[in-house]
């Protein structure tokens, strides 16, 4: 059983793709438009219009079943998120909590209050991606994403002075193969603050104070951004 707080973009989406996978969600809302959306489009088991701020609102939803492995935060206040975190934590150690948040500071404070793993705004791009691949690589990817259990990760880099990138075409570079990197997409601010998804960005010249977002082991993220 996994339980989802929070109906926000990344948490309807994450929901579709349980959903699909035949997963039971029981979803937490605490805001009543969101929750009667979620009613309405009807991708979770059960509902519940909860603020889970005691004890009492988390049990009332089975947080102490043992079939009960996966609890997402999701919201898209950080502060319910850290208190829903820690709520859950002190309630079962044994449980995978997975939280979002877009600021690396915030993330720091949800892994102290107990989450397991913390989702940035580029797991929904990578889940985006590989809806479509039908390879058991993409689907393994997917699970990771979904489920936590993995070394894998997403994160965003901008090309600084002086970078190996800067003046170097997408297509061109083979830097992000030695480290096992994919590429999912980047963004040039001079020209646009859209994400460009590499089928469309291959033939773009990266320069300095563009953002790459690549996919790999946390290591080998952390080696290449030591390199470049």
């Amino acid at each position: 059983m996994i339980v989802m707080y929070g109906y926000s973009k990344l948490g309807s989406h994450i929901l579709k793709e349980l959903f699909k996978n035949n997963k039971d969600v029981i979803l937490i809302e605490p805001d009543k438009k969101l929750f009667d959306l979620a009613q309405k489009e009807g991708f979770a088991k059960e509902y519940y219009n909860f603020e889970c701020y005691d004890d009492e609102d988390l049990i009332a939803i089975g947080i102490n079943k043992q079939n009960l492995h996966t609890f997402y935060c999701l919201h898209n206040d950080f502060n319910k998120n850290l208190f829903v975190t820690l709520s859950v934590r002190n309630l079962r150690n044994d449980i995978n909590i997975i939280s979002q948040t877009r600021d690396e500071n915030d993330a720091k404070k949800l892994k102290l209050a107990g989450a397991s793993k913390i989702l940035n705004p580029y797991e929904l791009t990578g889940l985006k991606i590989f809806r479509y691949l039908h390879r058991p690589m993409a689907l393994k990817i997917i699970d990771d994403i979904l489920y936590g259990d993995s070394t894998l990760t997403i994160e965003e880099i901008t090309i600084k002075k002086d970078s190996k990138l800067d003046g170097t075409y997408l297509k061109d570079t083979t830097i992000f193969e030695e480290y096992n990197l994919i590429v999912l997409g980047l963004q040039d601010t001079e020209i646009t603050h859209e994400f460009i998804f590499t089928s469309r960005g291959m033939n773009h010249k990266m320069d300095v104070g563009d953002t790459i977002v690549v996919m790999g082991e946390k290591n080998n993220i952390r080696r290449f951004k030591e390199n470049i």
